[in-house]
Formats: structure tokens, sequence, C-alpha cells
């Protein structure tokens, strides 16, 4: 039976071993090449007393030209909602990426967006 799959066998060995040989290869290159800093993005600062971020008090973001054409309309959100859905979202989520800057709405809170009655989406 061994003699009769021999081809198939050899096949399945060669594959796990190309596979194997990749993967240490793979760890290899990730240690010898170690000198890449690490991405690091931080938040903005809120103020306690308005919830609102100003441009000197908040932090410049490590990846620039990450936020929507929304959220650099208007720097002071901190959280954004549209005029066509009742959820609030970060800035930076995906699905606050895609409003229209013409449908946006800020908050500076999640009591604010609360009390206009939306509720949370992505908050991540």
């Amino acid at each position: 039976m061994v003699r009769r799959h021999q081809d198939r066998i050899l096949l399945f060995l060669a594959l796990i071993l190309i596979g194997v040989l990749s993967f240490e290869a793979g760890l290899l290159y990730s240690r010898f090449n170690q000198e890449e800093k690490p991405l690091i993005i931080s938040l903005p600062a809120v103020t306690q007393d308005t919830g609102i971020v100003s441009e000197n008090q908040a932090q410049k973001p490590v990846l620039s030209g990450v936020e929507s054409t929304a959220s650099q309309s208007n720097k002071q959100c901190v959280f954004v909602g549209s005029k066509n859905s009742n959820k609030y979202h970060l800035p930076s989520c995906a699905p606050a990426k895609r409003i229209k800057p013409e449908n946006l709405v800020c908050f500076a809170s999640t009591e604010d967006a609360e009390k206009r009655g939306y509720i949370a989406g992505c908050l991540k």
C-alpha cells in the first residue's frame, strides 16, 4: 500500500517540510529585523469641565492621514454620529469615517449623545 501511494506521501512530506522551513525563516527574519519601532497610537486628552479637546491640549497622533475627512473638518468632536443614524462612534472607527461631512453630528461626551437619542456604536 505504501508503494502504491509513494508519490502522494512524498509530496505531502515535501509540503510539510516547506511549511516548517518557511515558518522558521520568518522567525529568524523577525529576530534580526527588530530595528523597526513599534506603532504607538495615543488618544487625545479630554478636559473634564467641557469634555472637548483643544488643539494645544491634544497630543498629535503618530499616524498622520488616518483620520477621516469628517473628523478633520471638526477636530472638536470627541464622538461623532450621523444625521441619518441613531448611533455614535469614536472618530477613528470605520463607520465614523464613512459619514459625509454634511451629515456629521458632534458630541462632547457619551451623555451628550445619549441625551440626543443616540446609542453607542463603535467605541474601540
